[in-house]
């Protein structure tokens, strides 16, 4: 039991007899002489009081000093008068003053949880890339690939929205416009409106964004270029120690370029495209980890939306289009992730019922459908030499969807020039195999970041 010293109580008792006639005498300026009389017998009495209390307190403490100790039932037969709590801690009070505090600002807190910066201030980002190229047959070009602005803000504590607005010598496009979901139960995340879907790994990328110039000849030809998609996609992380998330989404289609259906049109849920993936993350060491995911989409019927030929692609049957994905990463810690290797690869398989009977039918002749299977994939290592160079080679390999022709491979190494953290400069060779096109390909890309841009955890 702590007590303070008697010197420092009666200090303590100087004080309130300072404040107390203070206090009297400010008052008593605008009072008779009885009422000042009065206020200071008053005081007189209330003193004597706290004397005797004081006093009694000092007994009580020189009484509890000289006694024995006592069992804790012993202390509690005290009577209540003389029975005085324990003096709190430094630490007890602190808690109990900064709860107190808590629970009057708590209201405050939460209405200023409702309003964050980004709302009138949202991420902006505009990428500008160009594209220098040279091909055996048509000859040198200078491209623009487009010009894309990105817009990212919270709209409030419960979903946060963003936009891709892309330019190109075709015109403008809304390549992305998403609403995301931020604070739903379970681990849950609701997406929805146009973006691009979680099919595979690299066709949900921009062109800017891929670790090479050219996106894939697989995923031009199976998924139909970036994997965008108008719908509604769920996402769930298991509470596993080991990273696992499930997606489920619904889409008019899968692919920017995917032109067998029409978002344009109305359709019944049978020629919906529906998505299913689940992926890990495995962290084999601290530098070696192993990203791993499948995929698979299913589309009831598929048929075109085309008034004068409806039927003539898919014929309303079902499409099967499934996918598996690994990527190994090598990121030393001590090199602060700017060495290191990258080796990725995407296994894809398509089957639908398919128009074998070519493009040049005689008047009058219905086409023919078969089911065709086709099998594509592609393969690529990166190496990260320093934080501004990283050599890296692709692998591309894809079948005919329908069997018709042969099967087209692209062998490219690269080299890729880090100018900056917004600046990028890539060199990259193509010997291209294609059916009736066997080619060298020559392309330098340059890209620019303005402002913001940025990416997810998984790396190109």
């Amino acid at each position: 039991m702590r007590f303070l010293p008697r010197h420092r109580q009666m200090s303590s008792v100087g004080r309130v007899i300072l404040i107390i006639l203070t206090l009297g005498v400010a008052e008593a300026q605008g009072q008779s002489a009885e009422d000042l009389q009065r206020e200071l017998q008053d005081m007189k009495r209330q003193m004597q009081q706290l004397q005797e209390r004081m006093k009694k307190q000092e007994e009580l403490i020189q009484k509890l000093k000289a006694a024995p100790a006592t069992p804790p039932l012993a202390a509690a037969a005290l009577p209540a008068a003389e029975a005085t709590p324990p003096a709190k801690s430094q630490e007890e009070i602190e808690r109990e003053m900064t709860e107190k505090i808590m629970r009057r600002i708590q209201p405050s807190l939460s209405a200023a949880n409702k309003t964050f910066p980004s709302q009138f201030n949202p991420a902006i980002g505009f990428i500008v890339d160009t594209v220098g190229s040279y091909k055996e047959h048509p000859g040198a070009n200078f491209e623009f690939r487009s010009g894309e602005l990105g817009l990212s803000a919270s709209v409030d504590p419960f979903v946060r929205g963003y936009a891709i607005i892309n330019g190109t010598e075709n015109g403008i496009d809304v390549e992305e416009a998403a609403i995301v979901t931020t604070s739903l139960p379970y681990n849950l995340t609701l997406k929805g409106g146009r973006f691009f879907t979680e099919f595979g790994r690299l066709s949900k990328f921009h062109d800017h964004d891929l670790p090479f110039v050219n996106r894939p000849i697989v995923l031009d030809n199976y998924v139909g270029g970036e994997s965008q998609g108008d719908g509604v996609e769920l996402s769930y992380l298991t509470p596993l120690s080991q990273y696992l998330t499930f997606t489920l989404g619904a889409y008019n289609k899968i692919g920017a370029d995917n032109t067998q259906v029409d978002n344009g049109f109305g359709r019944p849920l049978s020629r919906f495209t529906y998505l299913f993936r689940p992926a890990t993350f495995i962290s084999l060491t601290d530098a070696n980890s192993i990203d791993l995911g499948a995929t698979y989409a299913y589309t009831p019927k598929v048929q075109t939306y085309d008034q004068e030929d409806v039927g003539q692609l898919g014929d309303g049957k079902a499409r099967h289009l499934a996918g598996l994905d690994l990527t190994y990463r090598y990121t030393p810690l001590s090199q602060a992730s700017y060495h290191g290797l990258i080796w990725g690869t995407e296994l894809l398989y398509n089957n639908e019922y398919a128009n074998v009977s070519g493009t040049d039918l005689p008047e009058g002749e219905e086409p023919l459908f078969r089911r065709r299977d086709a099998f594509g994939m592609y393969s690529y290592v990166e190496a990260r030499l320093t934080r501004r160079y990283y050599p890296g080679f692709l692998f591309d390999f894809a079948q005919d969807r329908t069997r018709l022709e042969g099967d087209t491979k692209a062998y490219s190494p690269y080299f890729t020039v880090w100018a900056s953290e917004f600046q990028r400069i890539r060199l990259q060779y193509t010997y291209l195999d294609a059916p009736q096109n066997h080619q060298s390909e020559f392309f330098l890309q340059w890209t620019v970041v303005m402002g913001s841009h940025v990416h997810g955890f998984r790396d190109r």
